[in-house]
C-alpha cells in the first residue's frame, strides 16, 4: 500500500477507535526494586540512584552502586543485529550483541564485562560525566570524568581503587602509584566476589597496566534508543510473572538466552538488599535470574475498538455484529493485520531446555481464533517489511508462530480471506523476557504503589538493511539523500547499509509516521570510525518536523582524539510536541575527515499522543507461608495516577502483577 494510504487509514482507525491504556507504569516504595515507574528512562535511574547526593564523586558512587544492584555478569545478550545470521549467546560475535541500554534494562539486566560498561555510559552522560570502556588484561573496565581527571569504575568485578586522597583512582592514578592497590577500608565494594582471590587477582592485573602497554580508549559504545512503554489496547491482559517457573517448572521455561534453564548467575549483588563489602564478608553472593511477562489480546471483533490493535486492513473489510464479524464488502479478497510492539523481548520454550535462539522454541506466540471458511496466516518480525506465510486455518484454530517472531520486540500477523468466509474471534498470547530487576516489587510489611499513564505509544522504524532498497523506501526520504551516498545492504559479509562515495559527508534521511500527534523521537545510529579519529570528524542526527525544509540538531556524537574503537553509536532524542504533526524526518550525517565513511545501522522510534486512559483492572499477586494472597485495585475511566496500598506481611515473595483492560 502506497505511504500516504497507509497513513490515512492507520488515521481511520484511531479516530474511530478508542478503548485502551497509552503508558501505564508501577512504582512501588521497594528500595532496589521500584519498576519501571521509578526507572523507565535513564535519566529517571540516575535521579533515583543519586537522590540526596551533592558531589560529583558521591553521585557517581550512588550510581555505581545502583549499577551493581541491576546488572549481573553473563554471557552478553544478542538479536538479530546482524541480517543473515542467527543469535546464539553462547558463541562470542561483537556483532550480534545488545548495546541499548533501554532494551538492557526491561529485557536483560545481565552481559559480560565490555557490554555493561558500554550501557553504562549513557548512564554516565546522564549524570553530565564522560564516559568510555578501557583495555585491562583479560576484561574491560570503564572509567569516567569528573573533577577535571578520569576515573575507574568497574561494575562487571565490582571493583573501586581510591587514591590516598579518598578519591576513586583511574588508570593514571594506578600507573603512578601501584600503592593505591593496597586494600581500602571503605565498605564500597572492591572486587568482593572470589575475595580475596578476585582482589590480588585484580592487583596482579593493574601491575600488568602499570609496566606499559596499549590499554586501549573506547568511546561511543552503548546507547539509549527505544521507548520503555507499554500500550494496552482494549481486551489486553498484561502480566509479569516473578517466578520463571510460573509455566510449569524448569522443562516449560520461557527466555531468549543460551544457557540450560535459562540465564542465571549466583554471583551478584542483584536481588541482596543495599550493596555491602567488609573485608571477607560481603553480600554479593546473590541469585539473580529473570522473569516473564505474558501479553495476552482479545479483540472484540464485534466492536469497533478491535481497530486498536490493527496496523493495517484493506478497504473491502466490514465490520459488524453478526458472524462473520469481519467479512468482506463483496466477496473479495481482504486481509487485516494485527500488531504487537513492547520493550520486552519475545521469548521462547526450547525444545532442547536451553537454546531458542538457534533452536526451536514454542509458547513465545501463539495465535488462537474462530474462522468462517479458509483464512490464511502471514506473519511478520520487522513491522511489515518482509512476510513469511503461516498456513491456512478454518474453524476453531491454534497456531504456535514463537520461530517467526523470538528474539524481537514486535510481530505483524496478517490474515487474508475472500468469499463469503471470515473471522468470528482471534486472541494473541505474546510471551516476553522480563529483567528481574525491572519488575515493581511489592515491600514486606505494607506497600505502597503508584499507578500512572502518561497516554503515549510507540512506533518502531527499524529498516531491515538486508532488504532491496525499494523495501526501505517505506521509512527512507530518498529525495533527501545526498547525492553521494548510495544504498548497499546488510549481511553477514557486509557491515554497511549505506556507504559514502568521496571525501564529503554523507546524509539519509528517515520518515518517522505516528497515528496520532508525535510528542517524542528518539533515534540512535552506527557509524564506522579510524584510529586514530580523522581531524573534522561529523557524526550527528538532525529532526525535522516541516518535510525538511528546516532541522534542528538532536544530537551528535563527541569522537575524542584519544578513541581506539573502530565505530560507535550517535544517539538522541526530540521533543517535537509543540509542532503538532504526525510526522517528522530524521537526519543522520557521517563523515569522518574526508576518510571512507558509512551508516552501518540505524533505528527510530515515534512516541504518540493517545487518548485518556480508559478503566484498568490491576491485580497484584504474592505469597506468605506458602500461601497466595492477592490484591485487587480498580483504577478509574480517565485516571492518569493512581496510588494503592497493598497489604503484605512480614515475609513475602513476589508471584505476579497483572493489568486488564476489560
Amino acid at each position: 500500500m502506497h505511504r500516504s494510504v497507509l497513513l490515512v487509514t492507520l488515521l481511520l482507525i484511531t479516530a474511530t477507535a478508542h478503548g485502551g491504556v497509552g503508558d501505564p507504569t508501577l512504582e512501588t516504595n521497594h528500595p532496589q526494586y521500584a519498576g519501571e515507574g521509578a526507572f523507565q528512562t535513564i535519566e529517571d535511574c540516575v535521579k533515583h540512584a543519586t537522590a540526596g547526593k551533592t558531589t560529583p564523586q558521591d553521585k557517581a558512587i550512588a550510581m555505581y552502586l545502583w549499577m551493581l544492584t541491576h546488572q549481573f555478569h553473563l554471557h552478553s545478550p544478542q538479536e538479530w543485529c546482524v541480517p543473515g545470521t542467527v543469535p546464539n549467546a553462547a558463541k562470542d560475535n561483537q556483532e550480534m550483541v545488545v548495546y541499548d541500554a533501554e532494551r538492557s534494562r526491561f529485557s536483560y539486566g545481565y552481559g559480560l564485562c565490555g557490554t555493561v560498561h558500554a550501557w553504562n555510559e549513557p548512564y554516565w552522560k546522564a549524570l553530565g560525566m564522560n564516559a568510555r570502556r578501557r583495555a585491562f588484561p583479560g576484561h574491560t573496565n570503564s572509567e569516567i570524568e569528573y573533577g577535571g581527571s578520569w576515573h575507574t569504575f568497574d561494575t562487571d568485578m565490582a571493583g573501586l581503587v581510591f587514591r590516598k586522597d579518598g578519591v576513586v583512582a583511574g588508570y593514571e592514578d594506578i600507573i603512578k602509584d601501584l600503592s593505591c592497590l593496597d586494600v581500602n577500608k571503605s565498605p564500597v565494594p572492591q572486587y568482593p566476589f572470589a575475595w580475596p582471590g578476585d582482589f590480588n587477582g585484580m592487583k596482579d592485573g593493574w601491575k600488568q597496566v602499570a609496566k606499559g602497554g596499549n590499554w586501549f580508549k573506547m568511546y561511543n559504545a552503548g546507547y539509549a534508543a527505544q521507548p520503555g512503554i507499554v500500550q494496552l489496547r482494549a481486551g489486553e491482559r498484561f502480566t509479569r510473572y516473578f517466578d520463571r517457573d510460573h509455566f510449569g517448572g524448569p522443562d516449560k521455561r520461557r527466555f531468549w538466552h543460551s544457557q540450560k534453564g535459562g540465564p542465571f548467575r549466583d554471583w551478584t549483588f542483584v536481588n541482596m538488599g543495599a550493596p555491602e563489602h567488609n573485608g571477607a564478608k560481603s553480600n554479593s553472593r546473590g541469585n539473580a535470574s529473570y522473569c516473564n511477562g505474558e501479553f495476552i489480546y482479545k479483540p472484540n471483533l464485534a466492536a469497533a475498538t478491535y481497530k486498536e490493535g490493527v496496523a493495517e486492513q484493506s478497504a473491502t473489510v466490514l465490520q459488524g455484529d453478526a458472524s462473520p464479524c469481519l467479512r468482506s464488502k463483496d466477496g473479495g479478497a481482504a486481509t487485516v493485520t494485527v500488531q504487537h510492539f513492547s520493550p520486552y523481548v519475545i521469548a521462547g520454550c526450547p525444545a532442547d531446555g536451553a537454546n531458542p535462539m538457534s533452536g526451536p522454541a514454542t509458547g513465545g506466540l501463539v495465535v488462537s481464533g474462530e474462522t468462517v471458511g479458509t483464512v490464511t496466516l502471514e506473519v511478520s518480525a520487522d513491522q511489515g517489511q518482509t512476510w513469511k506465510p503461516a498456513g491456512d486455518v478454518s474453524g476453531k484454530f491454534e497456531k504456535d508462530l514463537t520461530n517467526d517472531v523470538k528474539g524481537y520486540y514486535g510481530w505483524h500477523v496478517r490474515f487474508g480471506w475472500k468469499g463469503p468466509g471470515g473471522i468470528d474471534a482471534l486472541s494473541f498470547t505474546t510471551v516476553t523476557q522480563v529483567a528481574q530487576t525491572i519488575y515493581p516489587r511489592l515491600r514486606p510489611e505494607g506497600s505502597t504503589v503508584i499507578y500512572r499513564s502518561a497516554t503515549r505509544g510507540v512506533v518502531p522504524v527499524l529498516p531491515n538493511f538486508s532488504q532491496p532498497e525499494n523495501v526501505i523506501a517505506r521509512y527512507e526520504e530518498k529525495g533527501q539523500r545526498s547525492a553521494n551516498v548510495a544504498y548497499a545492504g546488510r549481511g553477514p559479509k557486509s557491515r554497511f547499509a549505506y556507504n559514502v562515495q568521496g571525501n564529503k559527508p554523507g546524509s539519509v534521511v528517515f520518515r518517522v509516521d505516528t497515528p496520532a500527534e508525535l510528542l517524542r523521537v528518539t533515534a540512535a545510529a552506527r557509524y564506522n570510525i579510524r584510529v586514530p579519529p580523522p581531524d573534522n570528524c561529523d557524526f550527528h542526527l538532525d529532526v525535522s518536523t516541516d518535510g525538511g525544509k528546516t532541522w534542528k540538531l538532536m544530537s551528535k556524537a563527541d569522537v575524542p582524539k584519544d578513541n581506539e574503537y573502530s565505530s560507535g553509536y550517535v544517539y538522541g532524542a526530540a521533543d517535537v510536541s509543540a509542532a503538532k504533526v504526525n510526522s517528522a524526518l530524521v537526519r543522520v550525517t557521517v563523515y569522518q575527515g574526508g576518510y571512507q565513511v558509512g551508516l552501518m545501522t540505524a533505528e527510530l522510534y515515534g512516541v504518540y499522543q493517545t487518548p485518556k486512559p480508559q478503566p484498568m483492572k490491576l491485580t497484584y499477586a504474592w505469597k506468605e507461608s506458602g500461601q497466595l494472597k492477592t490484591h485487587v485495585e480498580n483504577i478509574a475511566d480517565g485516571a492518569r495516577e493512581h496510588k494503592f496500598q497493598v497489604p503484605t506481611g512480614k515475609t513475602i515473595v513476589d508471584e505476579f502483577v497483572r493489568m486488564e483492560v476489560p
